[in-house]
């Protein structure tokens, strides 16, 4: 009895430290676009948010599906984490336009190879055919419109939380189809469902979102991985003694695959190299950058302070803006080519999307904030 009163006062003695550990931080998710695999998104954030009781992030940054699960993560009108289960288990799923009876039929009915192709015929939670794509598909700009994700995010978020950007800084990303610029849309200046949208308008499939006369594209066209957005963010953030920041970034598309052996294996790999991050996130990487940023601090310690050229100079200024990341995680998806296709929203293949988003956060011991280590070899 002792021992066992003893075994629960250090495993609470052991919560408490990394409770306050997190405290310390201020975290920015990073969320690649990738369509149906965000589920593998929801996946990793469950993890997190049970591995971390009183997890709170201070930034969120999305490019597509990933602006979509941001907004939700954010700005739901329930709780967020269920909100996200309902979506990815339900409203996003092949079948659900059918009534239940004859859904649970169909699903037993119909093989789960055809189940994965359903979504071409539309999605009851985020897009559907246009008739015009049908009977005249060269005059149509897409065969696909967002009506119906426009109707799911005003049902479950909240615009008003969603723009509380105090609590939670939110930054979204989409393409200027006309200039040709990735434009950031931020909380700070009044997010809006159309800003999500058009984070979300992947060409040729769906349609340019407009706002304000200018037309946007999905912002993966251009990057995928909105790590600069968080980084800015993240500096922008007053510093205080004990104050740490943290980036978790969830990589839809992996890096290593094996050689495709067939057609759809190549439309499938090509797909993730288009979108899989260009840049290899790792500590090594943070840790150079880290080593730049203390020189840099280092050299502003020994300039005479009336060196005016030196101090007013916009480089000398831009590089002093820039602050250090102590913690970085980084969860890479090594789905298998047959459970990678973007476009599979049946509703088994999210399903074991969301268990193995899961599984690879809590191997990457997503629980506790991954300090940066001071040297790298």
């Amino acid at each position: 009895m002792i021992r066992q009163l003893r075994d629960a006062l250090s495993h609470e003695g052991r919560r408490k430290t990394a409770m306050d550990r997190n405290a310390q931080f201020r975290t920015a998710l990073v969320l690649q676009g990738g369509g149906a695999l965000g589920a593998y998104e929801y996946g990793v954030l469950k993890a997190l948010y049970e591995a971390r009781p009183q997890f709170h992030p201070a930034v969120v940054t999305g490019i597509s599906i990933g602006a979509i699960n941001a907004a939700v993560l954010v700005g739901a009108k329930e709780d967020p984490l269920q909100t996200l289960e309902e979506l990815w288990r339900h409203k996003f799923a092949s079948l659900q336009s059918l009534p239940p009876f004859v859904r649970g039929l169909s699903e037993q009915l119909i093989p789960p190879e055809v189940q994965k192709y359903l979504a071409l015929w539309g999605n009851t939670g985020m897009y559907r055919l246009r008739p015009e794509a049908i009977w005249a598909p060269l005059l149509a700009t897409s065969p696909y419109d967002l009506t119906p994700l426009r109707e799911t995010l005003e049902e479950l978020v909240d615009s008003q939380k969603l723009n509380q950007y105090w609590d939670t800084r939110v930054v979204v990303g989409a393409v200027n189809i006309a200039t040709a610029t990735l434009t950031p849309f931020d909380n700070c200046q009044g997010l809006t469902l159309a800003h999500i949208l058009a984070s979300a308008s992947l060409p040729p499939s769906f349609p340019m979102t407009t706002i304000a006369g200018q037309s946007y594209w999905d912002g993966g066209l251009f990057s995928n991985t909105p790590l600069s957005m968080a980084l800015n963010c993240l500096e922008e953030i007053e510093d205080a003694p004990a104050l740490r920041r943290e980036v978790i970034v969830v990589e839809l598309f992996p890096r290593h695959a094996k050689v495709p052996g067939d057609l759809v294996e190549v439309l499938n790999r090509s797909a993730q190299l288009y979108f899989t991050s260009k840049l290899a996130l790792d500590e090594k990487l943070f840790a150079k950058v880290n080593r730049f940023i203390d020189l840099i601090q280092k050299i502003d310690r020994v300039i005479p302070v009336d060196d005016q050229e030196i101090r007013t100079h916009p480089g000398y200024r831009e590089l002093l803006r820039h602050k250090k990341i102590d913690a970085l995680t980084v969860v890479s998806s090594h789905l298998p080519l047959e459970q990678a296709n973007a476009g599979d929203f049946s509703k088994a293949t999210l399903a074991y999307r969301i268990e193995a988003g899961y599984r690879d956060a809590l191997a990457q011991k997503i629980g506790e904030p991954r300090p940066i280590p001071v040297e790298l070899p």
